[in-house]
């Protein structure tokens, strides 16, 4: 396989705290749109908080390709994986109240490494991300409710109408979101 080097990867995505004043952050254009819980944890009890998040979420996971046919399967296997001791040694050692904040906001910002919450797709990004804010059959109406908006993200991604569905389809299928209803 040959190496790419994938110079300005972000700049293609847009990525906003779900917060009704982001709204106006969002483009218009379709495209596929994704909400993570973001990885907010306190800065005093930060290890903790990350071990426990990950024992609570976090699986190992396989992808394969079955009988050449292209369809993707993603095997959970495994046992919840726990923070490594040196891990735990390394977040303990940042002490320094302003190298806390930094960890803190650089893990906000990786939290898209994660799988999604939810998958979805709109030809309007911005009135979508609003629907799913307000009104009843949104995401934090059936699902967000166990904690505040501000806790999750909002990635979207711009793409032409035309191929937003598949696209969105294809990536429920490989990142097997735990909200989607839809699975292919």
């Amino acid at each position: 396989m040959e190496e790419t080097v994938h110079d300005n990867f972000f700049k293609n995505f847009t990525v906003v705290t779900a917060t009704r004043s982001a709204a106006d952050y969002i483009p218009e254009n379709s495209g596929v749109y994704a909400f993570y819980h973001a990885f907010d944890f306190s800065e005093k009890n930060i290890s903790e908080d990350i071990d426990i998040r990950l024992k609570n979420t976090v699986f190992k996971t396989k992808f394969s390709e079955k009988d050449n046919r292209s369809k993707f399967i993603v095997d959970t296997c495994g046992e919840p994986v726990g923070l490594s001791p040196k891990m735990e040694q390394f977040i303990e050692a940042v002490s320094d109240p302003k190298n806390r904040r930094m960890l803190k906001k650089m893990l906000i910002s990786c939290s898209i490494f994660q799988r999604p919450d939810y998958i979805g797709t709109a030809s309007k990004l911005r009135e979508r991300f609003i629907q799913h804010l307000e009104r009843d059959d949104g995401f934090f109406s059936r699902y967000g409710n166990s904690r505040p908006y501000d806790e999750f993200l909002f990635v979207c991604v711009l793409c032409p109408k035309e191929i937003s569905r598949e696209l969105e389809s294809l990536l429920i299928q490989l990142c097997q979101p735990k909200f989607n209803t839809q699975r292919s």
